[in-house]
């Protein structure tokens, strides 16, 4: 009887630990950058150290993160220092800007104009901004700046997508001379459910239940 009482209760744990992993898995989707074309080059080579992840987080709120995963330790110096986004005519995809400093991270609203701007195809509007306090604050190499909004996941998505919505970034710290150079997102994604860490710490107590729960069936079964 005793067994068959743990066995129940192996049951129910499994399939709590499944619940919360299925909550805690967040659709995702990837973004990456592209160079603008003009005279100045001097960060081209470094475009595709950075990305950006666009995140739902429910109850009507989408979650930009944006990563600096240069490994070249020749441009060791490298920083975002400012990040811009156009909506174009999207007036009301986005609203309710806030900003999530990662660790050694410090931006604050507003940003000077974004240069670069005049050489895209598409004219640009910043609508929101975040700049650095500080030239050592910015978002270096293994650093993270989280800009949350209210907007609706799928059609941020979709914005982005076909490019009416855009994200440009001010990169500053290149080379010896410490240039500065800008990029805007590509407007194409890979889509996903991104499993946070809880999700993968019940996925491995899943796993652990089920080799419980096989071992004390066996038993169950020489008592019988």
């Amino acid at each position: 009887m005793k067994i068959q009482l743990n066995l129940v209760k192996s049951i129910l744990a499994v399939a709590g630990v499944a619940t919360l992993s299925a909550v805690s898995a967040a659709p995702a989707s990837a973004f990456s950058f592209s160079n603008i074309a003009s005279d100045n080059t001097s960060g081209d080579a470094y475009v595709n150290s950075f990305r950006f992840d666009v995140l739902d987080n429910g109850s009507n709120n989408v979650l930009f993160n944006i990563f600096n995963d240069n490994k070249d330790e020749s441009a060791a110096d490298i920083f975002i220092a400012a990040v811009h986004l156009d909506t174009g005519s999207n007036t009301n995809l986005l609203s309710n800007f806030g900003i999530i400093n990662g660790r050694g991270v410090n931006f604050t609203e507003g940003a000077t104009p974004l240069p670069q701007t005049n050489n895209l195809a598409t004219p640009w509007s910043t609508d929101f901004a975040a700049g650095i306090t500080g030239t050592r604050n910015g978002v270096q190499t293994g650093e993270v700046l989280g800009l949350s909004f209210t907007g609706n996941y799928n059609n941020v998505v979709s914005a982005l997508n076909n490019g009416t919505l855009r994200l440009g970034m001010h990169v500053r710290g290149i080379g010896s001379k410490g240039d500065s150079d800008v990029f805007v997102s590509t407007g194409t994604s890979n889509t996903e459910a991104t499993p946070e860490p809880l999700t993968m710490l019940a996925a491995g107590a899943a796993v652990g239940f089920g080799a419980m729960f096989k071992k004390q069936r066996a038993q169950a079964q020489k008592a019988e």
